[in-house]
């Protein structure tokens, strides 16, 4: 099946925000979280039932070298991308982020 993709314009915030802090700490860390998070995409885009259900509906593939999640959902013949999560922060209401009403975008 051939899925549409469509990534929310708080994931989008949110790759920027984290390449941005990356980009701080060592030139080039950026470009290379960004390829790492782009890479998860496309593996979540081939094969988006791959990863496991982890809350109701929501799935998430987890980054190489950043500890990343890519949280999405499959809706229909679209995949969803709602949110990139730091999986190490205990403060970080994952499932609220993650489950967030729709948006455009």
């Amino acid at each position: 099946m051939i899925y549409e993709l469509v990534v929310r314009s708080r994931a989008k915030a949110d790759i920027r925000r984290a390449a941005k802090w990356y980009e701080k700490q060592r030139k080039g860390l950026g470009v290379t979280f960004v390829a790492e998070v782009d890479k998860a995409i496309a593996q979540i885009e081939a094969n988006p039932e791959q990863f496991q259900v982890i809350y109701q509906d929501i799935r998430h593939a987890i980054t190489h070298r950043f500890p990343y999640g890519v949280f999405y959902r499959i809706k229909k013949n679209t995949i969803v991308v709602s949110a990139l999560i730091h999986l190490q922060r205990s403060n970080v209401p994952w499932k609220g982020q993650a489950a967030k009403p729709k948006e455009p975008g």
